[in-house]
């Protein structure tokens, strides 16, 4: 990149502060899409990926130039988004164009996927592409003797993806033979459930498949751990709801099921109710859990969370 021959007045030219570094960017989009009210340094710092005094040097220099505003007091200091700000409410809908684009494209993936005959064990992104222009990596889990048809199906479908969205799909086929082979840390799930990869240097026999009651108890127990999540980050709700009208915009004939039935959940229950909700035995309870859209708006980091926690909790134990 060839340096800056002159330079500009920020306060005539404020953009070039707000998207000049990206730890700016980062920081602005989780104060605009992942949460509601004020962040400490450290919460904003894990949500942007930075470091804290990464973070906090970032926050500083955006307060003194006006773009967002301290709460609180002390060690207790937060920061939001000047929300009154008109600048700030069109830098608002450009981040939330942003995510809308990427849900389009999620949206449109999946479809193709569900076209598939007969439909994949499972499907994924790879979450590695750090470049502009990098190709989306999908992997594809079948029965061998499926794989490269619905591999050459799923190629042809995602044509006009790649034309509208300007951009290159690579796909990856795999087998049960491969299993043992693949690195699933780093993927978001798109379709089905991802194949179970057993450690090779645990002395700890194969799992096995569990029964009908234990995945009702590890739903059971992944819907506790969500309950303290919405208490802790209140903006979750919003993030369902998002998720929510998106299927229902995409597929109306879904309103008469369970997502609008979830949908009315969270548009009538308070905070308290709606945890409450989330832990419940009831027989409304245990069928919603299935369709819980919670699960769908976690961050990567936030699925690992729990994922492992409910994991360990419905571990057996040794005797």
């Amino acid at each position: 990149m060839r340096p800056i021959v002159s330079e500009q007045n920020p306060l005539r030219y404020p953009l070039n502060e707000i998207f000049g570094t990206r730890a700016y960017v980062r920081l602005l989009r989780v104060m605009a899409n992942e949460v509601e009210g004020p962040l400490t340094v450290s919460d904003a710092a894990i949500r942007a990926g930075l470091t804290v005094p990464g973070a906090q040097k970032a926050l500083e220099k955006m307060l003194r130039s006006g773009f967002i505003s301290q709460v609180g007091g002390g060690r207790k200091h937060q920061y939001e988004i000047r929300r009154s700000d008109r600048l700030m409410q069109i830098v608002l809908q450009l981040f939330q164009a942003e995510q809308n684009r990427y849900e389009r494209l999620m949206a449109a993936i999946r479809n193709e996927i569900q076209k598939l005959q007969p439909p994949p064990q499972a499907a994924w992104m790879k979450l590695i592409s750090n470049e502009i222009g990098d190709p989306l990596i999908l992997g594809l889990f079948h029965d061998s003797m499926h794989l490269t048809k619905c591999l050459r199906q799923l190629q042809e479908g995602l044509q006009k993806v790649e034309t509208d969205f300007d951009l290159i799909i690579d796909l990856e086929g795999y087998t049960k033979a491969d299993v043992q082979d693949l690195n699933l840390d780093t993927v978001a799930v798109l379709y089905g459930v991802l194949p179970e990869i057993s450690d090779k240097s645990s002395l700890r026999p194969t799992r096995k498949a569990l029964s009908h009651q234990e995945k009702d108890r590890q739903l059971e127990e992944m819907s506790r751990q969500l309950s303290a999540f919405v208490k802790k980050d209140t903006s979750l709700i919003r993030r369902a709801k998002d998720h929510i009208d998106r299927l229902l915009r995409d597929d109306p004939g879904m309103a008469h099921g369970d997502l609008k039935e979830w949908r009315d959940i969270l548009d009538t229950y308070s905070i308290q109710r709606l945890r409450r909700f989330l832990i419940s035995t009831t027989e409304r309870a245990t069928r919603l859990r299935q369709s819980n859209p919670f699960f769908a708006v976690l961050s990567s980091a936030e699925r690992v969370q729990l994922i492992h926690g409910s994991e360990k909790k419905n571990e057996p134990r040794s005797t």
